[in-house]
């Protein structure tokens, strides 16, 4: 986020309904950040705390960069909906189903109040969620040597089980792409959601798996969150084992 003539805070999956956050935008536009901030988090009327843990963010990076947050201005913004995260509720009786939080992207223009507020900010780190910049690419594939050492990586992966669903990543849909790089495994993966404690222990699982193969010196796991997975993406087979232990799809 650089302050130039507008300063556009952008979060992509913001844990809010979509006309939950076009209310409380709507509310603050056109006030000063510090005041919009009281107003999102204590009223009067509706709060809407996630908007205003953005402008928390807005308002600390400001004051970082020596610049004082009270020569800015809720100026605009834009609320859309986005994918719901998804999570696994468990029941008694062994019986599960999914839990779906709806999330929007919002985008908040801040606009400097005075003449004086036009020193550069420095650029935010990465938001969570948001996949990381490509990798440089390696060696070009060799199609009969790395088409086959594809489909070895990914019948490992179909005995990496998630501990929580019981099933294989690859039936879960959580496997998105596999890819041989100068003999590394380039596996790019997603979970139910970035929130998930659940990618250390995969990783481990994954290493296992693939010791084996003696063409491969390595792995890399790619995490990307965007776009969000979907019980849609889970596979016939893992349907029915899902089906078997309990889950209602």
């Amino acid at each position: 986020m650089t302050l130039v003539a507008d300063w556009q805070l952008d979060e992509p999956r913001l844990r809010v309904a979509e006309l939950d956050g076009r209310t409380a935008l709507g509310a603050v536009t056109g006030q000063p950040v510090i005041s919009a901030r009281a107003r999102l988090r204590f009223g009067p009327g509706r709060t809407c705390e996630p908007l205003a843990r953005l402008l928390d963010r807005a308002i600390v990076q400001a004051e970082g960069a020596g610049l004082d947050p009270a020569l800015l201005v809720v100026a605009d913004g834009s609320v859309q909906a986005a994918e719901d995260i998804i999570r696994v509720r468990r029941k008694a009786h062994g019986v599960a189903d999914w839990i779906h939080s709806p999330t929007c992207r919002v985008r908040i223009i801040l606009r400097p109040a005075g003449p004086h507020a036009t020193a550069q900010l420095p650029a935010p780190s990465q938001a969570p969620g948001v996949p990381a910049p490509a990798r440089a690419p390696g060696r070009p594939a060799n199609p009969g040597v790395d088409g086959a050492g594809v489909a070895a990586v990914r019948e490992a992966l179909s005995e990496v089980i998630d501990p929580d669903l019981g099933v294989n990543i690859v039936d879960l849909g959580f496997v998105r792409a596999v890819t041989i790089e100068e003999r590394t495994a380039v596996i790019t993966m997603t979970l139910t959601s970035p929130a998930c404690p659940l990618t250390g222990i995969m990783e481990d699982q994954i290493r296992t798996e693939l010791a084996p193969l003696a063409d491969l010196d390595g792995f890399v796991v790619d995490w990307q969150w965007i776009p969000a997975w979907r019980p849609a993406d889970i596979t016939d087979s893992g349907r029915e084992q899902l089906h078997a232990i309990g889950f209602n799809l």
